[in-house]
């Protein structure tokens, strides 16, 4: 017994003695990182659409959209009117600059 109190006694104080602070991480604007990604020719973020914005978006390929446009597009149900639309769905489509007018004045076959 006495033996076992030693050496987790000995655990202890290596650990305590020989911890390491873990290494500082860079701290990156989100700013920074948008200018850092717009040199490697990455698209980021979401735009704001100007003008009619169903136009705007229909202007778009889809290949030309950053990842985050993407995925906001990913959620979004085709057809639904605004009122049929998920939280979730509602949060994308106003992220991408809709409003319960400018969703509900395209026909449902083209959204």
């Amino acid at each position: 017994m006495k033996k076992l109190v030693y050496i987790l006694a000995l655990a202890v104080v290596s650990n305590w003695v020989y911890a390491e602070s873990a290494p500082a991480v860079e701290a990156v604007t989100p700013v920074e990182k948008a200018a850092e990604a717009k040199k490697d020719g990455a698209k980021t973020g979401v735009r704001t659409p100007t003008g009619d914005v169903n136009k705007f978006w229909d202007e778009i390929d889809w290949n030309d959209m950053s990842a985050e446009e993407q995925k906001l597009w990913s959620v979004l149900s085709d057809g639904a009117s605004w009122n049929k639309l998920s939280k979730e769905e509602r949060a994308a489509a106003t992220a991408l600059g809709f409003n319960k007018k400018s969703w509900n004045s395209v026909p449902a076959t083209s959204k």
